[in-house]
Parts: structure tokens; sequence; C-alpha cells
């Protein structure tokens, strides 16, 4: 629940607990070898994390000039990558050649009851300093705009999406002479956002200023955002010229 309330709340609390851009709060992944104390730090201080809006995605990006174009179709992926790359939160060995990025994304499985959602896209954003000035380009790397959408008064997702997406993506302007880093993100199909789902529960019409009640008047305000694209954001990998 939002501001300790919503769905499933223990104690009913009248209107909308927090404000509308506020989100219910997002979630921190280790990739660590065990779940011990020590696995865990060790896996915070090679940075080998991501981060989501709150959902459950599984997310992996390794990177690397040796990093094989059929990752995807490998059974021991994930060895493999670990084997001829580095993962997120690593730096890359200075090089001539383009490197190339592998990113792993797989839906968040959700529950009988609240399924997760389906995947939209995969992104790669890049950053690099050259000239005194920092750039940024954003591309789309698996997936892409699938119309998905939400029926706002029942919050049922419609259109398809994916249960997984993964790519390996090469560099095709990479400047060995300028230093860079690179992240992925992936979307999720949008859903209600959490005040779209106590606007409904509440019966909330905005056509109707009768069903408005007290507490839920940001139901009809015009800066409510619906809906949300939850997603997922990984530790980024740098390089640095030799």
């Amino acid at each position: 629940g939002h501001g300790g309330a919503g769905r499933g709340a223990k104690e009913a609390i009248v209107g909308l607990p927090d404000e509308l851009e506020n989100g219910p709060g997002g979630l921190t992944v280790l990739w660590a070898e065990q779940n011990t104390r020590e696995s865990l730090f060790a896996a915070m201080q090679r940075k080998e994390a991501y981060a989501t809006s709150g959902t459950r995605p599984l997310l992996r990006f390794f990177g690397g000039a040796g990093l094989d174009k059929d990752l995807c179709g490998n059974e021991a992926m994930v060895a493999s990558a670990y084997a001829q790359g580095v993962p997120m939160g690593s730096d890359l060995e200075p090089a001539d050649q383009p490197p190339r990025f592998l990113v792993a994304v797989s839906q968040d499985s959700g529950t009988a009851e609240y399924p997760g959602a389906p995947l939209q896209r995969v992104q790669i954003v890049k950053g690099w300093y050259k000239d005194g000035e920092v750039h940024e380009q954003v591309l789309d790397v698996a997936g892409g705009d699938n119309g998905a959408s939400v029926d706002l008064n029942t919050c049922k997702r419609i259109g398809e999406g994916h249960a997984q997406l993964c790519t390996v993506w090469e560099d095709p302007d990479f400047d060995p002479d300028a230093t860079a880093f690179y992240y992925a993100r992936a979307f999720e199909n949008p859903s209600c956002r959490w005040s779209q789902y106590q606007c409904n529960d509440a019966g909330v019409d905005c056509s109707d200023p009768s069903t408005i009640s007290e507490g839920f008047e940001a139901c009809c305000a015009a800066e409510h955002q619906r809906t949300v694209q939850e997603r997922a954001w990984s530790s980024p990998i740098w390089y640095t010229p030799g």
C-alpha cells in the first residue's frame, strides 16, 4: 500500500494517503553468490546491483569487447558472460574495438492474485565526455512500442508484451578516446498508478461529482497521472581510455 494504506491495509484510511506524484517505494537488487552478510556487502562494494520502481523483474547486464553475439541463445549465458566480460558496476578494459553489451530481462512473475506485467522494451543509455561536454543517448535495443494500454475503469492491462527480452548490442559509435558509461533499463507495459486503484475502489467517477467522496478529490485533478510504467535500471558499466 501507499503511505501505509492501499490494498490489503490492516487499517482503513480515508482518502488518498499521500501526494499523487510520490511512488510507493522502489527496490534495490544485489547479485550475490549467497544470502549472507559477507556476500551482500561484497556485491555492494563491486556495485553489482540494480534498482526497480517497485516491481520485481530480473535484470542482467554485462559488457566486454569479447562477448559472444549469440549469448542470448546460450544455455550457460550468465556463466559465459562472466567469463567473456564484466557485470554491471564494473569497468571495461581500454580497447580499440567497440564494446558489446548483453542485457537480459525477465518479467516480474507476480502472484496468482496480482500477476506481474509483461515487458515492453529494453534500452541502453550511453553517456560520454568529449570536448568538455557530457553527452547522452537513449537507444531501444529490444522490444519496442507495442501499443499496450490500461482500462482505467478496471485497471485491466490491454495488449501483448514479453515474458523475456534479451539482446547483445554493440556500440556503433564507440570512441576509444572518450570516457563513457553505459547502463540498461527495462520498461513494463503500462499499469494503473497506485492512486488509480484506490480511486476505483472508492467508486470515483470524475464525470459524476456525486461519486467524489471526501479525501478523493485528487482523483480528478488535472495533474493526476493515472498510469505508470514500472521499470528497472542497472548500475553503469564504465569505460576509461588507456
